[in-house]
């Protein structure tokens, strides 16, 4: 039922040139402080809509039980220096990000899903 209401929410995902521009349309880019030399990225932006982007996020908790790729992405995200699981909450929206790359490419392509794909070949 998700993927249905994914695909209807989203329309034609080919009008995205670029797969940045689909994360920044979900919503699910970091927002950006910077000036000058300082680089400062903060918290998402929180574009679109909410449901979608907490669609997305029940299906990455899902998908790192699968998907070994997208487990490695949640695990290097949410350690900290000291190898703790601190950040669980930035690294499954990290994975989210990534899977939502990997959906769209999947419609471009027309391909199905493949479990442990590290990227998309032509989107």
């Amino acid at each position: 039922m998700t993927s249905i209401r994914l695909v209807l929410e989203w329309g034609d995902v080919r009008r995205f040139k670029r797969k940045e521009e689909f994360a920044s349309f979900l919503g699910l880019i970091p927002s950006d402080f910077s000036t000058g030399d300082n680089e400062h990225l903060g918290h998402i932006t929180k574009q679109g809509n909410r449901q979608v982007r907490s669609w997305l996020i029940e299906c990455a908790w899902v998908a790192i039980r699968h998907d070994p790729v997208l487990l490695e992405k949640f695990n290097r995200v949410a350690q900290d220096a000291q190898g703790k699981m601190k950040y669980k909450k930035m690294a499954i929206v990290a994975v989210a990000r990534k899977l939502a790359m990997r959906l769209r490419g999947i419609l471009i392509n027309n391909e199905p899903y493949q479990i442990g794909l590290i990227e998309c070949t032509k989107a």
